[in-house]
C-alpha cells in the first residue's frame, strides 16, 4: 500500500537558488527557522535529590568560569555568546591538571558556601517540580555571588587583576533569600494549600518579565552599551542564555522536513508556495506496519576513514493538534551525553554517591531509552490546534554522533522513482512552469520513465478550495518525446 505526501516549494527554491528540483534535495531545517516559536518545545522540570541539585549548580559555575575566563581573554575584543557555554562539558575535559585543581576549588568554595549551601539543600526539598522560571530566580540569587567567587580565585591564582575583586555585598541578596527562608515558605504554602503550582509558577514567570523589562530599559537608554557586550553576557544575561543551552543536553539537535496529507488549503498555497508562485510536489511513499516511509540519500555514519554515506529510511511522523506539550523531567533526560560526562558531572558525588534520579537507566537501559525517544519524538510532532489546517507530516533528522549544524550535511537527496508528480500553482509562472517541464523531461529519459504526471491548481468554486487537474497533454511517451 502506497500514501502520497505533498511538499509544498517556492519556485525560487526548486529551480533557481538552491536548484532543489534538479538536484533532487530535500532541506532539513532546524527549529529556528520554522515558523512557529513553539516548534519542539518541551516542558521541562527539575526534580531531584541533593546530588543532583548540587551537580546542577556546579556545573551552572562550571560554564560561568569558562565564559568569565573568556572575558578575561578577549576584553570585549573578540565576541563571545551563548554557543561558547560549555553544556556538554565536564570537569574531565579541562585540559590541564591545573586547570582541573582550579575548578576544583572553584567549585568547592561555592558549594560549600554557607548561604549557597543551604539554598540548594532547601530546593531540593521541594515537594513539587521546579519549573524555568522559579530555576531561573534561583539562579539569579547564586549568580553575583558565583562570579564573586571566581574572579576572586583568578586573582589568587594571579589570572586576574586585582581590579576584578567583587565586594562582599554581592552575598546580600541570596543571604536574604536564605535568611528569610524563601524555599521553606513556598514549601510551606504548598503544603497548607495556600498556593498550588500554577500560581507558583505565575509568580516566577511575573519576576522574569520585569527582569526582561528592566533589561530591554537598560539597552533603551544606552546604560548597557554594545561595547561591552561580552560583559554584559557574563553579568546580566548569563542566566537566561545557559537555560536555554542546558535543555540541549537531554535531547539531539533535531532538523525537520515538512510535508502535507492533502494539497487543498488555499492558506498553505499561500504561505508554503509562496502566494500560489510556487509549486507542490508529490511524493509516494512506502506503507509499512500502518507508518509511512521514504528512502533519502546521505551521510549515515562515521568510519575510521571518514564519513559513511548511503540509504537512510525515514518514517514520516504525522503531526498531532493538541493543547499543552509534554513533561520532561531533566535530571532522568540527559541523554545526550556521554556516560562518562554524566558520571563526571550529574549522576555522582565526589564521594562517589549515585543520585536517585540515575535509578531508572541503571536498572533498566532499555526501557529507559524506549521512553527516552519516544519523548523526543513527541515533543517534534505536537502543536497546537491553530496549525491544524496544514495536515503536517514531516521527517525529522537528528544525530548524537556527527555535526549537522552545517546546511549540506542536512540536505538528502530522493530517489527519483520517489517523485510521482508536481502541482503548478495558480499563479506559477509560464517561464517557470517551462523550465520545470524541461527538468523532470531530462529526468524521465534517463531513468526511462513515461509516467509522471504535472498537475494545474485552480480555484474549486463548488468546494471552497484549491484542486488540481492533471495536464493530460504534457506527457511523455514511450519513446520518451514530449
Amino acid at each position: 500500500m502506497e500514501k502520497l505526501f505533498y511538499r509544498f516549494r517556492s519556485a525560487s527554491n526548486l529551480l533557481d537558488e538552491y536548484n532543489e528540483l534538479e538536484k533532487q534535495t530535500i532541506y532539513f531545517a532546524p527549529a529556528e527557522q520554522l515558523n512557529d516559536p513553539m516548534e519542539g518545545y518541551r516542558d521541562i522540570f527539575w526534580n531531584g535529590d541533593l546530588i543532583a541539585w548540587r551537580n546542577l549548580f556546579s556545573h551552572y559555575v562550571f560554564c560561568l568560569a569558562h565564559l568569565c575566563s573568556l572575558l578575561l581573554l578577549s576584553g570585549d575584543d573578540y565576541r563571545i555568546d551563548a554557543s561558547d557555554i560549555p553544556v556538554f562539558g565536564s570537569k574531565e575535559d579541562l585540559p590541564t591538571e591545573a586547570y582541573k585543581r582550579l575548578f576544583n576549588k572553584i567549585k568547592d568554595r561555592f558549594l560549600n558556601n554557607n548561604d549557597i549551601s543551604a539554598l540548594i539543600l532547601s530546593i531540593s526539598k521541594r515537594s513539587t517540580p521546579v519549573r524555568r522560571e522559579e530555576l531561573s530566580f534561583y539562579f539569579d540569587c547564586v549568580h553575583l555571588p558565583a562570579l564573586k567567587v571566581i574572579f576572586d580565585l583568578y586573582i589568587e591564582e594571579n589570572l586576574s587583576h586585582e581590579d576584578n575583586r567583587m565586594d562582599d555585598g554581592f552575598f546580600s541578596g541570596i543571604r536574604d533569600v536564605v535568611s528569610q527562608d524563601f524555599v521553606g515558605i513556598l514549601e510551606k504554602s504548598i503544603a497548607n494549600n495556600e498556593a498550588d503550582e500554577t500560581i507558583i509558577n505565575e509568580i516566577f514567570k511575573a519576576k522574569k518579565h520585569i527582569k526582561q523589562q528592566s533589561y530591554l530599559i537598560q539597552k533603551c537608554n544606552g546604560t548597557l552599551a554594545d561595547s561591552t557586550s561580552n560583559r554584559n553576557l557574563v553579568m546580566l544575561e548569563f542566566v537566561a542564555r545557559y537555560l536555554e543551552r542546558l535543555e540541549e543536553i537531554t535531547f539531539p539537535k533535531w532538523y525537520t522536513s515538512c510535508f502535507m496529507s492533502e494539497c487543498k488549503n488555499s492558506s498553505v498555497w499561500g504561505h508554503y508556495g509562496n502566494n500560489h508562485t510556487g509549486m507542490c510536489l508529490i511524493f509516494e511513499s512506502e506503507f509499512v506496519n500502518d507508518r509511512s516511509y521514504i528512502k533519502l540519500n546521505g551521510k549515515t555514519g562515521l568510519g575510521s576513514s571518514g564519513p559513511i554515506h548511503g540509504k537512510k529510511t525515514m518514517v514520516f511522523h504525522p503531526i498531532k493538534y493538541e493543547e499543552g506539550f509534554g513533561e520532561i523531567d531533566f535530571f532522568r533526560s540527559i541523554g545526550s551525553l556521554r556516560v562518562s560526562a554524566l558520571n563526571a558531572m550529574w549522576y555522582r558525588d565526589d564521594e562517589g554517591n549515585v543520585s536517585a534520579c540515575a535509578d531508572e537507566m541503571y536498572a533498566d537501559e532499555d526501557t529507559w531509552r524506549k521512553n527516552y525517544w519516544a519523548n523526543f519524538t513527541r515533543g517534534l510532532t505536537v502543536k497546537s490546534k491553530d496549525w491544524e489546517y496544514e495536515n503536517e507530516y514531516r521527517l525529522i533528522l537528528y544525530s548524537n554522533i556527527m555535526d549537522l549544524s552545517e546546511k549540506n550535511e542536512r540536505t538528502l537527496t530522493y530517489n527519483f522513482s520517489s517523485l510521482k508528480g508536481i502541482i503548478f500553482g495558480i499563479n506559477t509562472t509560464e517561464e517557470d512552469k517551462i523550465k520545470t517541464i524541461k527538468i523532470i523531461e531530462d529526468k524521465c529519459k534517463k531513468n526511462s520513465r513515461g509516467d509522471f504526471k504535472f498537475y494545474q491548481a485552480y480555484y474549486c468554486s463548488n468546494e471552497n478550495c484549491i484542486k488540481s487537474v492533471e495536464m493530460g497533454l504534457i506527457k511523455f511517451s514511450n519513446d520518451l518525446e514530449c
